[in-house]
């Protein structure tokens, strides 16, 4: 680590953090098949004031979370260029 410069510090990071999106990207994407395979086996009644999300929502946050932490992991080398310019 002592020979490590700081464009390879912000690489990791930018890395980790990707990686961290990423997964909580799938974990929403999940919940929300969770969440309309369970309206399809046990709907939700009518009279019922339920606080739990739609299916559509965890789908609409999920999956721009995971675009997000693919770009961030996958093109963390090009942000490190961008930020340190040589």
């Amino acid at each position: 680590m002592g020979d490590m410069k700081s464009s390879d510090i912000f690489g990791v990071a930018v890395r980790t953090i990707g990686l961290l999106v990423l997964l909580y990207g799938l974990y929403d994407i999940w919940s929300g098949f969770d969440n309309f395979v369970e309206n399809l086996i046990w709907p939700p009644s009518q009279d019922s004031d339920s606080n739990t999300g739609s299916a559509l929502t965890y789908f609409v946050f999920g999956v721009p979370e995971f675009i997000v932490g693919l770009l961030l992991f996958f093109l963390a080398d090009w942000l490190v260029k961008l930020a340190y310019r040589e």
